[in-house]
């Protein structure tokens, strides 16, 4: 018997309890006899560390105590020094014992706790994460450059002021279409042009320069609907005078959504 085996099966408990047999007592209190340093430091009641610490005698069954009936060193113990209560030690031994494994349970339950908060928020930010991805993934599908199906004309008025809502609401095409639109340049004086497009609540898509009307006055512009992507696009027109100065002549907003 060595102090890794006391550990591990109990021994202790078992003999306060009086659970041991004869041969595993007496083992035990060989050992206690042999190393008094482990003696000294197990949380037994002194006057049984006194015991454990004499040498055992002859007459015993044990080794220790005199005329043990039976396999147990509880009534040995019991019939010790006047005084001494066994219950009363044991117990006080065990709700020491007991404390300790309060603590230990309570860490245990906080850990555990912390452990599955740190569980369910890595769940949600991998759902949130998940999510972004694909609304990444929609967004590069949608704003995808495809071929156009189809060639539609759309005749448009220019507004004087910035407009507030959609001139020309289209939607998403799906297929996309290529987008021939015929903007009425007739009044003024301009002959040449620049056209600014902007998406709303987002940056600058493009800019066109110096681009002419035609004979019917009208400024002719073919996009790809797929170009743009969903959303609402402002188109700025600016007349180009005889210094190459631009002044302000109308506006467009087309929706794309």
């Amino acid at each position: 018997m060595d102090r890794k085996y006391i550990e591990n099966e109990h021994i202790v408990d078992r003999y306060l309890s009086g659970d041991l047999t004869v041969r595993e007592a007496r083992q035990f209190e060989k050992y206690c006899l042999e190393h008094p340093q482990f003696l000294e430091g197990m949380p037994i009641p002194v006057r049984l560390k006194a015991r454990l610490a004499r040498r055992p005698l002859e007459a015993s069954e044990t080794g220790m105590f005199h005329a043990i009936p039976s396999s147990t060193t509880r009534a040995a113990l019991e019939a010790g020094d006047e005084g001494f209560d066994v219950d009363e030690e044991e117990q006080r031994w065990r709700g020491s014992r007991g404390g300790g494994n309060r603590i230990l349970l309570i860490v245990l339950t906080v850990a555990l706790i912390a452990a599955i908060g740190g569980m369910v928020m890595y769940a949600l930010q991998v759902r949130e994460l998940s999510k972004n991805v694909k609304t990444v993934k929609t967004e590069m599908k949608a704003t995808q450059m495809t071929a156009a199906t189809s060639l539609q004309p759309y005749r448009l008025q220019l507004s004087r002021n910035k407009p507030q809502q959609p001139t020309l609401a289209l939607g998403w095409m799906q297929p996309p279409q290529m987008l021939d639109m015929y903007f009425d340049a007739t009044d003024g004086k301009y002959n040449q042009f620049q056209v600014t497009i902007d998406k709303v609540e987002g940056g600058r898509v493009m800019q066109i320069r110096r681009i002419a009307r035609d004979s019917n006055k009208d400024v002719r512009l073919a996009l790809n609907s797929s170009a743009f992507g969903p959303g609402d696009y402002l188109l700025k027109f600016e007349g180009v005078n005889w210094r190459g100065q631009l002044d302000e002549v109308g506006w467009v907003w087309i929706g794309l959504e």
